[in-house]
């Protein structure tokens, strides 16, 4: 007998889980399973296999490379395996779908602009993640597909980008009238915000400009959150450089105004990231060819 033909589908889904999310015990949440049943489970997979499938150094866990193999031809099979039931199951649900984007995109944009999807998909169960670090959830599939705005440039996915970012540096009326900012250079003696102290957040601001151009700044507040950051522009607190869509409505009201607006930061694409292996699945495709047909230019982009 073959060793094709002793490979366990059952232990073939708990060595895939524990791929996935780099643990026993993740692995048995996943799976509604007790840790010794996969580590049970995978035992048994190594014997029927004759080769080791992971290794343990310290408290970490690695596939092997035999059981990164292995595992990517359980992403195929189980990929394949979806596909087919989604075919038979067409005429009743396509199941759930997870959806995860960046958190002042997801809250500002694509709330917004989801809705005309749920209705004409009722079949599809649609949930949303929002957060700053989506690529672990992706790879562990506990997202589906991923809206962001960093560069993931991996093998296993398929990255389809959909539009630019855009970036705009604001504050208060009173505050530009108060500091007298004609220039990127007038920054350096006014407070800034950034999502850290070292001001890595203005980098699109500096690599737009020529060195002799750019600000050192002097005084530079903490906040680790972008609406949050989008309040303190507006109450007066410092200068902001955020995403054009995320202040549009401020920019209409007259609560910020552009401190630089002959100056355009560098900008970053928002891309749409999924595993090849799930690319063709139709629900997949669905919400792919709508996230397409969203319009820029309806959040100013």
């Amino acid at each position: 007998m073959g060793i094709a033909n002793q490979l366990d589908l059952h232990q073939l889904r708990a060595f895939h889980a524990l791929g996935q999310c780099g643990g026993f015990s993740a692995a048995a949440r996943r799976l509604n399973l007790t840790q010794s049943a996969v580590s049970h489970a995978v035992a048994k997979l190594e014997t029927a296999a004759g080769v080791a499938l992971v290794q343990h150094a310290g408290r970490q866990l690695r596939l092997t490379d035999a059981g990164r193999r292995l595992w990517l031809a359980c992403e195929q099979v189980f990929a394949t395996l979806e596909a087919a039931a989604e075919d038979l199951g067409e005429s009743r649900s396509l199941g759930q779908l997870r959806l995860g984007a960046t958190t002042e995109f997801g809250s500002s944009v694509l709330m917004r602009h989801i809705g005309p999807f749920l209705a004409d998909h009722p079949g599809i169960e649609l949930d949303f993640t929002l957060g700053y670090d989506l690529l672990p959830s992706l790879l562990r599939d506990d997202l589906d597909l991923a809206i962001d705005c960093r560069q993931h440039l991996l093998p296993e996915l398929d990255r389809l980008p959909l539009f630019r970012e855009t970036y705009v540096v604001a504050g208060s009326r009173e505050f530009r009238t108060a500091r007298a900012i004609t220039s990127p250079r007038d920054l350096g003696s006014c407070p800034v915000l950034s999502m850290d102290k070292a001001g890595a957040w203005w980098h699109r601001l500096l690599l737009a400009l020529p060195e002799p151009e750019r600000p050192v700044f002097a005084r530079i507040i903490g906040l680790n959150d972008l609406r949050a950051m989008i309040n303190a522009a507006a109450a007066g607190l410092g200068a902001l450089l955020a995403p054009t869509y995320s202040v549009l409505r401020e920019l209409q009201r007259g609560e910020l105004v552009p401190l630089l607006p002959h100056i355009g930061p560098v900008e970053d694409w928002f891309c749409l990231y999924q595993k090849k292996s799930k690319a063709s699945l139709r629900k997949h495709q669905l919400l792919t060819r709508f996230l397409q047909s969203i319009s820029p230019g309806e959040f100013g982009l």
